[in-house]
């Protein structure tokens, strides 16, 4: 499902945003699945949890999924930080 997307003319492979999974205290009930529309997320059946299946098709500094998680098991980077990787790259990708 990745795509050469881009988010501000950068590339968006090269933007550390998307979110990360507490594997010890997912429930695996789906929730984040059904709730992201942009298919980040997968259930592994094996391991009984989510898991972040494509994590740059996740948008760029949205984090709605972290409210549909009752057992708060999904987190995101500090959104300073990923700002200021942000304006790094605008240095090799500068606005058109």
């Amino acid at each position: 499902m990745e795509t050469d997307r881009v988010y501000l003319g950068i590339p968006r492979k090269l933007i550390p945003w998307y979110p990360q999974i507490d594997a010890d205290a997912c429930t695996g009930c789906g929730t984040c699945v059904s709730a992201c529309k942009h298919g980040v997320y997968a259930l592994d059946d094996g391991a009984g949890t989510a898991v972040v299946a494509n994590p740059y098709e996740c948008e760029v500094y949205c984090q709605s999924c972290v409210f549909q998680c009752e057992v708060e098991a999904i987190s995101f980077p500090d959104k300073e930080a990923v700002k200021a990787k942000i304006r790094e790259l605008r240095k090799e990708y500068p606005p058109r």
